[in-house]
């Protein structure tokens, strides 16, 4: 005889055969499956109760991939054999990355039911109740129903399930005790049939039913959650492959029983049995609390809310994971080491900058003198602060300049604005660097190699500076790192490379949310995020400024000291220049003072930063405020650089812009 397997052995196999994106039918699963268990056609024809588990356990596999959204099908008007299946996106997903998870209790989580998962329900194995469980969810929403409730005896040190709880606010509460098969009853002992004709010996259900009654109200009447509180409760008894035609025993009427004459009209049934109950209930059970009762009820069983972890709790979690795939992409390092020349092409969070920042100690380690380029004055500040080595120096590229002009003693001319020197920058590198390269001169001025981060921001005309600054500008180390999708600064820029650059095409840093968020804003939508999960960013309305600051100020209480963020892990973005933001140096929002110093050590202060400042930096929290001031011209760049800026969340107060048309 082929034992057929759980509920939960069969739905990896179901969802694999669809692995391949085509449309089967059910017939095709029915038969491929019974191949992938060893279930010979011979079998399937000759042994009716084995065939029909088979089509019993498919039809769960549809039951829960449908409506946790793995699975699409679409129902033949006449024959259930040829309805259809195919894998969706997200099934297609959850199947690479969590094969190993996918269980009833998995994707009930993808899915909202009226039937509560108590901690037995995840590999429930009886198929009466499963036949239950889909009638249970039909039930109107004044019922509320709880599967495969533990419990462990408050004095006695025993333990017991309950297969089913119903609670009604007006009625009470059932405690359902489940058997299926045709069940008999020889001499004051039960026992049950299978299709397969198998029989064996099963507990006295009605006996189960008061027993975990009994055990359920010493419960309810000594937790915190529910002392206090009337609840009535009565005991019930499902056999739903049996027919009870009259009473069992004094304490096994008829009247407390489900049978197969019920399963299909089981909101009616449960009535009747509450009615009974209504007649024949001692005095601790005439009376219900109510939607309070239920509700305690549920605090009890399903305590999710006290299993929540806090913000910062999920956050520390998903950055573990974070480091460890950054440290995967340390792989392309090796490749480095054989290339002198180099671009190296990657979206926001494909770890771009820490890449760079551990090829530059990998230089100076090998005794090379490095120079680390960069245009964002706030990220050259924080690489200055990791790569602490006598023979690596980091600048900006306009800072740059004036460190060569010294180094070659010429005099720096006066400009009367910013505008100004950067329009001659260019040409003052290259006196600087010809003097240096001069007979004579001395040859540790000048570097080894050369790494620039935010390659997209430099101008054509800075390159060939830049690459005299090197001893040997044939032989030496050049190494490019770009984002195209954050070009801010400039529109047009031309590497100086010859060879095809290498792709960094996974999003290591930001969480998937954050990443899906950001997509549409992006010009490379090759990168694939195979960060955590994360969390949804949060969209908060503000209409005007007052409202913006206020709802600013609720955020920041909420994550600081609700959810556990250190303040110093949060970063408040804006678009608008510090004399244009409404963010005001030493302004006070609740118990935060609003600082525009990234570095400070002040206590409870809230960092402002402009999104072109914080580029190529990184934050726990990001909070993206004053969007309205966004440059029309370069909005889409704008909202990815300060989406991406993110590790694990996104807070956008006033709403969030649609990315510009394709081509606009």
């Amino acid at each position: 005889m082929v034992a057929i397997p759980s509920q939960n052995e069969f739905l990896l196999p179901f969802l694999q055969l669809l692995n391949d994106g085509q449309t089967y039918t059910r017939s095709h699963m029915l038969l491929q499956l019974a191949k992938h268990f060893n279930i010979s056609e011979t079998e399937a024809q000759h042994m009716s109760g084995s065939q029909f588990t088979l089509v019993n356990r498919v039809a769960w596999c549809d039951v829960h991939f449908v409506k946790a959204g793995f699975v699409e099908k679409q129902q033949h008007h006449a024959d259930s054999l040829a309805d259809t299946f195919r894998i969706t996106t997200l099934g297609i997903r959850e199947l690479n990355r969590h094969a190993d998870k996918i269980t009833v209790g998995y994707l009930q989580g993808f899915y909202r039911g009226k039937v509560h998962r108590g901690a037995g329900s995840d590999d429930s194995t009886s198929d009466a109740e499963l036949t239950l469980y889909e009638q249970f969810e039909k039930l109107p929403d004044s019922f509320t129903v709880l599967h495969s409730v533990k419990w462990f005896a408050r004095t006695l040190g025993t333990v017991g399930e309950i297969d089913f709880l119903i609670a009604h606010p007006d009625y009470g509460v059932l405690v359902l005790e489940v058997k299926g098969g045709t069940v008999n009853l020889e001499k004051g002992r039960w026992y049950t049939t299978a299709r397969t004709g198998r029989t064996n010996e099963i507990k006295d259900p009605c006996q189960q039913a008061e027993r975990n009654r009994r055990a359920l109200g010493e419960w309810l009447t000594n937790d915190p959650r529910t002392k206090g509180l009337a609840f009535a409760l009565f005991p019930a008894v499902a056999l739903p492959d049996s027919r009870v035609s009259g009473n069992i025993r004094p304490d096994c009427p008829q009247d407390i029983f489900i049978d197969l004459m019920h399963v299909n009209n089981l909101e009616a049934r449960l009535l009747d049995i509450f009615a009974y109950w209504k007649s024949h209930a001692d005095a601790r059970n005439t009376r219900m609390d109510g939607q309070r009762a239920v509700d305690g009820l549920v605090r009890l069983l399903v305590p999710t809310r006290s299993l929540r972890p806090r913000v910062a709790e999920l956050f520390a979690q998903e950055n573990r994971k974070i480091e460890e795939l950054t440290r995967q992409q340390f792989k392309i390092l090796n490749i480095l080491r054989y290339q002198r020349r180099a671009t190296i092409l990657g979206g926001a969070g494909t770890g771009k900058t820490l890449l760079a920042i551990e090829k530059a100690a990998q230089l100076a380690e090998n005794g090379q003198r490095v120079l680390f380029v960069c245009y964002n004055s706030n990220l050259a500040n924080w690489i200055s602060s990791r790569l602490k080595h006598p023979l690596i120096e980091v600048f900006t590229f306009h800072a740059l300049v004036g460190h060569m002009l010294n180094r070659a003693r010429l005099a720096r001319p006066h400009f009367s604005s910013w505008d100004d020197f950067d329009s001659q920058a260019p040409d003052l590198l290259l006196d600087a660097v010809n003097v240096l390269h001069a007979r004579g001169a001395d040859p540790a001025l000048l570097y080894d190699a050369i790494i620039v981060d935010e390659g997209q921001d430099f101008e054509d005309t800075w390159w060939i500076g830049l690459l005299d600054c090197l001893k040997d500008a044939e032989t030496g180390v050049f190494y490019i790192f770009f984002d195209d999708n954050q070009r801010i600064f400039t529109q047009i820029s031309s590497i100086p490379m010859e060879s095809a650059p290498l792709y960094l095409d996974e999003n290591l840093r930001n969480t998937q949310h954050i990443h899906e968020r950001l997509k549409p804003y992006s010009r490379d939508a090759q990168i694939q995020s195979i960060g955590p999960m994360g969390r949804p960013i949060e969209i908060i309305a503000a209409a005007d400024k007052a409202t913006e600051r206020r709802e600013l100020q609720r955020v920041l209480h909420r994550l600081v000291n609700d959810e556990g963020v250190p303040v110093e892990d949060i970063i408040i973005l804006t678009p608008a220049a510090e004399k244009r933001s409404q963010w005001k140096k030493d302004d006070q929002l609740g118990n935060f003072i609003v600082t525009w110093q990234l570095d400070t050590e002040m206590p409870m202060a809230a960092r402002i930063c402009t999104i072109y400042s914080f580029k190529g930096l990184e934050s726990a929290v990001i909070i993206l405020t004053e969007l309205h001031a966004l440059r029309p011209d370069i909005r889409d760049q704008l909202l990815y650089v300060g989406l991406s800026r993110a590790r694990n969340h996104v807070v956008v107060i006033g709403g969030l812009p649609s990315a510009s048309p394709i081509g606009a």
